[in-house]
């Protein structure tokens, strides 16, 4: 019988916590809406701020970050994933839904742990998907200190691609050497799905994800500093997942010390058979 605790929500066997410091290597903008305007700034393109005026990154946005980088990351290693975008998810795209949702309706929990189990990828069991609530939550990452600039840039046609009538636009952005606070936390996580997220976290951590907006123009490079790992609960989730040794319920490291540490979660997550989505 399949042990689908890492899908089940309903007992937490496991907690998992990592939380630290995320530092700007590069100028970072998450924009903001008509509504977080401020009409006292010089920008006519300002940041996403919270309600004291300062700046921040939205848990959503980490998500979404996280779960586009897993997205690489696991095609390069042949892994089927979806995107998670519009109607490109698990269970609609092996037409599972519409027998998902009916066992949802009907209270058959094992037909829809079942389902669930079989026809999705990682990122769906991690980050969740259309009426499932993922395995992490992604808390908002405030400022611990920060500098604003501004930056006079050339405006794009969205709808052309080219460069727009008014050509200069002013950009508001958080810069260089501006730390915020990072927590995510995971429940009923298998071990290769904690460096699943560790091997993410890398991958921004060297420079290989950006953060926000103007991508093309050197922003959102991001590192971790002074990370801490809380682990409480079972070692190993589900009959699929491999044992790591030589980890307490707490790991804890500045940077790149911290990602020497969790390496056998990462090896973990690169030596684990997947089982699953079926085709």
């Amino acid at each position: 019988m399949v042990n689908y605790t890492f899908i089940n929500k309903s007992v937490i066997k496991r907690t998992t916590v990592i939380e630290g410091v995320v530092e700007t290597v590069s100028p970072l903008r998450i924009g903001g809406s008509k509504e977080n305007f401020d009409p006292s700034s010089l920008a006519r393109d300002s940041i996403l701020k919270d309600v004291q005026g300062r700046p921040i990154i939205p848990g959503s946005s980490w998500k979404g970050i996280f779960r586009s980088t897993g997205e690489r990351i696991l095609r390069l290693k042949n892994i089927v994933v979806c995107s998670g975008v519009g109607k490109d998810y698990c269970l609609n795209n092996t037409q599972k839904e519409r027998e998902f949702d009916s066992g949802l309706r009907e209270n058959i929990i094992d037909q829809a742990l079942r389902l669930f189990w079989d026809y999705t990828c990682l990122n769906c069991k991690v980050f969740g998907t259309k009426s499932v609530i993922g395995a992490v939550r992604f808390l908002d990452s405030l400022p611990i200190s920060y500098s604003l600039n501004t930056r006079s840039m050339i405006a794009i046609s969205r709808t052309e691609g080219a460069v727009a009538r008014r050509a200069l636009v002013t950009v508001e952005y958080v810069d260089v050497g501006s730390k915020f606070n990072f927590k995510m936390m995971g429940y009923n996580l298998p071990n290769y799905a904690i460096g699943y997220l560790v091997t993410i976290m890398k991958n921004i951590h060297d420079g290989f994800t950006q953060v926000g907006g103007h991508k093309s123009r050197g922003f959102g490079f991001v590192k971790f500093n002074i990370v801490k790992f809380t682990d409480l609960g079972e070692k190993r989730i589900g009959d699929e997942d491999v044992e790591v040794k030589g980890i307490g319920d707490l790991v804890e490291g500045n940077g790149d010390e911290f990602f020497v540490k969790m390496k056998p979660f990462m090896e973990a997550f690169n030596n684990a058979k997947i089982p699953y989505p079926k085709k």
